[in-house]
């Protein structure tokens, strides 16, 4: 019989998670609840749908924007691969062979496709379409639209604030924007070389590398600007 050692994350009430990040996640509800209540006036049924649909929200807000592989996609990821490999290790699914074979590489590597940047008019339309695609209540979205810096807020609830030094910040972020700027040529100057070779495939890879670049470049000088 094989025995496994599995670590687990106990809060003070006796409530057991997988990950640090779920306990803590938990421990804050409480917190945004309070946060919640405030923007909702009381509103119970409001306020339960806001915390237990956090990843619709997110995901209407970061439409347009370059998304992100959040913990909870990592997790998701890894249950889905390990999944598969189970199915293949126990002979269900042959097809499966190049998910087992790769779990590692694959779950390291994930990334979410560069998406079109788009206008704020634009993210808000899109923003309402994923709303409604997932609540089919007009009102409802354009609720959440029209409270996203207040919802974001109540989200953040309970997180601990850590103290900034305001030099280091603004120095790090023209740090980052520069390390931006360099990527950005370099993966310029592979496009140019992609479209000399005439490799469609090639050349396709390094226009998208470009868009994310520069998607990544435009939020780096965002987030400076903001410190200055």
């Amino acid at each position: 019989m094989t025995q496994e050692i599995t670590q687990v994350y106990t809060t003070p009430d006796g409530q057991t998670f997988d990950t640090k990040a779920e306990a803590q996640d938990y421990l804050r509800r409480p917190k945004q609840k309070e946060a919640f209540d405030k923007i909702t006036d009381n509103n119970e049924e409001l306020t339960t749908w806001l915390l237990d649909n956090k990843d619709t929200v997110d995901a209407a807000f970061e439409v347009g924007t370059i998304r992100r592989v959040t913990k909870s996609d990592k997790k998701k990821l890894l249950a889905a691969l390990e999944a598969a490999k189970k199915l293949f290790d126990e002979g269900v699914d042959n097809h499966l062979q190049f998910l087992a074979d790769n779990v590692d590489d694959i779950y390291e590597g994930f990334r979410y496709p560069p998406q079109k940047r788009l206008t704020e008019e634009e993210r808000a339309v899109a923003a309402k379409n994923t709303l409604m695609a997932e609540t089919e209540n007009e009102e409802l979205s354009d609720w959440v639209i029209a409270n996203q810096e207040a919802i974001a807020e109540c989200y953040s609830a309970g997180k601990e604030k850590r103290v900034v030094n305001e030099k280091a910040a603004l120095g790090l972020a023209t740090y980052r924007v520069r390390r931006a700027e360099e990527k950005l040529e370099k993966l310029k100057a592979e496009l140019a070389t992609a479209k000399k070779g005439g490799n469609a495939d090639e050349i396709s890879e390094a226009e998208e590398a470009v868009v994310e670049a520069s998607g990544k470049l435009e939020d780096a000088k965002s987030n400076l600007e903001s410190l200055k």
